[in-house]
């Protein structure tokens, strides 16, 4: 009896079945593998799509920088202006405010001024506790959980797309700074900074969302803590690279003993509770949460430098415009990776996926605002202080209130972060002080 292969072991046969399947079946597999499996895949189409926005944009602001020099560009439309506006901007109001620009008194002293500053940071920390306490809490639970099908009971899935969250929050803030903006324009200042300069803070800002949000997904809760506790290093480096910002030896070693104190109170409480995550840090976890926190001291420095132009861009308009190219980054995106029909698919068909969405979006939103107060007025390296400190005084208090004890080194690491923190309030208020009252323009 003669020998007949079996139909999947001929190649013949193979290969005419494969061609039975169409390309887009098997590209959409393939897809899908390495969209699920690899997070530099996402990440890799996830900047294609940014640039298939950045690229047009950049040719429209070349052409209408090269028209506005040549002074070919008439303002007699709409068209014209807004392209004025997004790429050029107002420079005349500098050369005003440069000309009647008002100078600092210094004549208010170090304690009244301390007083005051200590009252709004207490107020901006509280803001910052609120809303950052429930995104941490609703991050988590979106990310790590699953959630119940609708059509059946049984049947629970995790949410995988991270930026779809990040598309959510951005929509959230947009809507909220444009109805600020909407019903107090005319309390606005001049936008003199050409509006494209917003979608680095854009960019920036959603990379740095987006590299924490899954890095959740690789990184244990000791890496986690340690990295944000350092997170004022990055945020003084950025500051010299991208504002020129020069920082004495005092301050860094100030920040050296702040990262290095917060990190050792993190990890001797966290071995003290021997807490456990469900996985080990992985190269793949490092990378993401440096990451996180380059493009994160980007972001502050970046809208430091906004805040710092005459007369100052208000908060609201640094909230609306970078949300402006967030939310048509993300929407992009989401479409081009044909990610955003699934995750509204989802939202409809997962118990209680829309409600925490929208509690992240929203918290998210009203965080922005004290996150944009806190910069505007303190900057950027104090706001990243504050992160640490209010990180240290959650695990603190949870201890105090639960009666967890503390181990001598987490104590050590406790003592070391707030005398470099109290240290450098000493320096920045106190001494400035004293020098200003010894100025020859004091004692005549």
């Amino acid at each position: 009896m003669p020998y007949k292969p079996h139909p999947s072991s001929d190649p013949l046969l193979t290969f005419s079945s494969i061609d039975s399947i169409s390309l887009s079946q098997v590209y959409s597999s393939m897809y899908s593998y390495y969209w699920n499996e690899y997070w530099l895949f996402r990440f890799a189409v996830m900047l294609i799509g940014y640039g298939t926005v950045a690229l047009p944009l950049a040719i429209i602001i070349i052409y209408t920088r090269r028209r506005y020099a040549a002074n070919k560009l008439e303002f007699t439309s709409c068209w014209h202006s807004f392209l004025l506006n997004f790429a050029i901007g107002h420079p005349e109001y500098e050369l005003v405010m440069l000309g009647t620009g008002k100078k600092s008194t210094g004549n208010t002293s170090g304690s009244k001024r301390l007083l005051d500053d200590s009252a709004r940071l207490m107020l901006y920390f509280a803001g910052l506790q609120t809303t950052l306490v429930s995104m941490g809490f609703l991050q988590e639970r979106i990310i790590t959980q699953g959630y119940i099908s609708l059509s059946d009971h049984k049947q629970i899935d995790k949410f995988t797309d991270t930026q779809f969250l990040v598309f959510c929050n951005r929509i959230f803030a947009l809507i909220l700074s444009g109805i600020y903006l909407f019903l107090h324009w005319k309390r606005e200042p001049p936008h003199v900074p050409p509006f494209y300069k917003h979608s680095f803070t854009s960019i920036s800002n959603t990379l740095s969302s987006w590299c924490q949000y899954e890095a959740l997904k690789f990184v244990s809760f000791p890496t986690q803590t340690v990295c944000k506790a350092s997170k004022v290093l990055p945020t003084m480096l950025m500051g010299f690279v991208i504002r020129g910002e020069r920082y004495s030896r005092a301050e860094c070693a100030s920040a050296l003993f702040l990262a290095f104190g917060a990190s050792l109170f993190f990890l001797a409480n966290n071995i003290n509770n021997s807490i456990r995550t469900d996985h080990a840090t992985t190269l793949s976890g490092i990378c993401l949460m440096f990451g996180y926190l380059m493009f994160d001291a980007f972001t502050l420095n970046w809208q430091k430098t906004l805040f710092d132009t005459q007369p100052r861009v208000s908060k609201y308009q640094m909230m609306f415009g970078v949300n402006a190219f967030s939310t048509v980054l993300c929407l992009v995106s989401l479409i081009e990776q044909g990610t955003l029909i699934s995750s509204f698919t989802f939202i409809i068909s997962r118990h209680h996926f829309a409600r925490d969405a929208f509690l992240l979006s929203l918290s998210g939103a009203f965080g922005q605002v004290v996150i944009y107060m806190t910069i505007e007025r303190f900057g950027p390296i104090v706001f990243a202080i504050m992160m640490t400190v209010r990180q240290i005084l959650s695990i603190a208090l949870s201890a105090f209130a639960y009666g967890h004890p503390m181990s001598p080194l987490a104590i050590l690491g406790l003592i070391i972060a707030f005398t470099a923190i109290f240290s450098n309030i000493y320096r920045q208020y106190f001494k400035n002080y004293t020098v200003r009252r010894r100025s020859p323009l004091n004692q005549s």
